[in-house]
């Protein structure tokens, strides 16, 4: 994230990359592992329904169609981003994924993603912060159980008959927990694969939340990865008149910085 996103940090490299005596004994003192992404890329294409104050909207906005209205959708992007890392201590870390996405308008995207005479502009920060532990490691592979919470706060806007009516606007803040698993597995001394797997909601908040990606990375160097695969999560939540039950999804693509 996104989870998938730049959170993994062990792999093999050549050995004119491995660091120095001294910067391997820095590392085995402090016993953490540390690797931050700044900023990610996803490309994340909205399908489901919002609602606020009684008005409910279907929307269907796929990554193909914010790429073929590129510049749409930046003339409508008032806000973006996307960050990451992880910090570990022998079995244990702690995982942050921060997304972030302010949109003015959706019609003016794609005026097809909209049934009816209907607008959405909404402001979207998805936080979540989990604790890790790693039960499965080898030479070449390590899986870890992730459990935390996910935090929620979006803003909507409903702009009906496009202008020429009335504006709906609504909001609502909302925690749900979070369970899973991530691993990695080197394919060779340079590729590897890695994953991600989140479920949550189970009514507490939300009715169901979801979190999934699948990644291919290249080792760089001891201290930078490249990765780029597929991202996806769903949350249905509603309360009293506010609905968000939406699915996001689309390419992925980042760089890991390991601070060891």
């Amino acid at each position: 994230m996104a989870l998938s996103v730049g959170l993994d940090f062990s792999g093999h490299v050549h050995a004119a990359d491995l660091p120095s005596p001294m910067q391997s004994e820095m590392a085995s003192e402090s016993g953490f592992e540390v690797s931050i992404e700044p900023l990610y890329l996803w490309l994340p294409g909205m399908n489901g329904t919002v609602g606020a104050l009684g008005q409910s909207v279907d929307i269907d906005l796929t990554p193909i169609d914010i790429l073929s209205n590129l510049g749409d959708f930046l003339d409508v992007l008032d806000g973006l981003y996307m960050g990451s890392g992880e910090v570990r201590y022998g079995s244990f870390g702690f995982i942050y994924d921060v997304f972030y996405l302010d949109v003015s308008s959706t019609a003016e995207i794609d005026r097809t993603v909209l049934n009816g005479s209907l607008d959405v502009a909404f402001s979207q920060v998805m936080a979540t912060l989990l604790g890790s532990y790693r039960a499965f490691e080898n030479d070449t592979a390590h899986l870890d159980l992730l459990g935390g919470v996910r935090i929620n706060d979006i803003s909507m806007d409903i702009d009906v008959d496009l202008g020429g009516g009335f504006e709906l606007s609504d909001g609502a803040s909302w925690v749900d927990p979070m369970f899973g698993a991530k691993g990695r597995m080197d394919l060779n001394q340079n590729w590897y694969a890695k994953g991600t797997a989140l479920i949550g909601g189970f009514g507490v908040s939300s009715d169901f939340v979801w979190d999934a990606s699948a990644n291919v990375g290249y080792q760089w160097n001891n201290w930078l990865d490249l990765y780029a695969g597929f991202r996806g999560t769903g949350t249905d939540y509603r309360s009293g008149s506010f609905i968000w039950d939406v699915t996001q999804y689309g390419p992925v693509m980042g760089a890991t910085i390991n601070l060891n």
